[in-house]
């Protein structure tokens, strides 16, 4: 079954990066918003619209690797893997607004901030343009990549279905907490905290990868660990600021969110190659945890 596990990975992998995020009318993520919104104005519970549907999909995805055979149950199994994590992603809808931001195109630039974080973009200058892309790279590093790829290597122990599963059940508690998880919404507070508790660990491994990726592209990772230690628990969330303050440590920057919080040091002035910086930083990062998983299941 290891050998298995790693087909399934690395194809999951490779369709990622060469396919990209398929368009919303049939994109999976965003037909589990649609049913989270058609549950949210019939349910009045959070934590119902949380049982239902972390149990809708995962039974469907179960039931379609039980039903698949040989060679489509491997390719089945790496398009719903490749589904709950967007790794080329974070490169798509950050590039762009680097490109706008070179060419002095600031108004360009903010139409591509509601892509990437929820904050307002009016007003935001080079500075705040290029933070809000690297937190967004930082912080997504996490729940786009390395957690549904750590829930599909600790429950693929069971099995090829359940590591499988359990990435997308990860998939649809962090929708649930992105579309119900504000703070105004009482039936956001269960799956805020469930998605709080399940990125407990990927956020900290996440944020160690990082720093041991800067190790490996001989950047300043003594200055991201003091960093990371000194700032990591300054934001709201216990799980965002680990990987923001990873790396606002290793690029020498500060990163910051207006009457939130302010992370790293003023070493060096935000640019547009920060956000190259941070992706080739989270891409190693990727790498990285591919191959100790690969290294385990042998």
């Amino acid at each position: 079954m290891k050998s298995e596990l790693i087909f399934v990975l690395v194809l999951a992998l490779v369709l990622d990066r060469a396919l990209g995020e398929p368009p919303d009318t049939w994109h999976p993520t965003v037909f589990m918003g649609r049913v989270i919104d058609f549950l949210d104005r019939r349910i009045g519970s959070g934590a119902l619209i949380l049982l239902v549907s972390t149990i809708g999909f995962t039974l469907f995805s179960y039931a379609i690797l039980s039903l698949a055979g040989g060679v489509f149950k491997f390719a089945a199994a790496a398009v719903i893997l490749k589904m709950t994590f967007s790794w080329r992603g974070l490169r798509d809808y950050t590039t762009p607004l680097a490109d706008a931001v070179e060419r002095g195109d600031l108004e360009g630039a903010r139409t591509w901030v509601p892509f990437i974080a929820g904050r307002n973009p009016t007003g935001l200058d080079t500075a705040g343009l290029v933070s809000t892309a690297v937190e967004s790279i930082a912080e997504s590093s996490v729940d786009s990549v390395v957690a549904p790829l750590l829930f599909f290597g600790a429950f693929s122990a069971l099995s090829l279905e359940a590591g499988v599963t359990a990435a997308v059940f990860y998939r649809v508690v962090n929708t649930l907490d992105s579309m119900l998880g504000r703070p105004d919404n009482p039936k956001g507070f269960v799956p805020a905290k469930t998605d709080e508790a399940l990125n407990l660990v990927p956020a900290r491994l996440g944020a160690v990868l990082l720093l041991f990726s800067g190790a490996l592209l001989r950047l300043p990772v003594g200055r991201g660990l003091r960093i990371f230690k000194r700032d990591r628990n300054k934001t709201a969330s216990r799980n965002a600021g680990q990987t923001i303050a990873a790396m606002a440590g290793i690029l020498g920057v500060v990163l910051e969110k207006g009457g939130s919080y302010r992370l790293g040091d003023p070493l060096a002035e935000l640019k547009p190659r920060h956000i190259y910086e941070a992706l080739r930083i989270v891409d190693l990062q990727i790498v990285t945890l591919t191959v100790l998983m690969v290294i385990y299941w042998i």
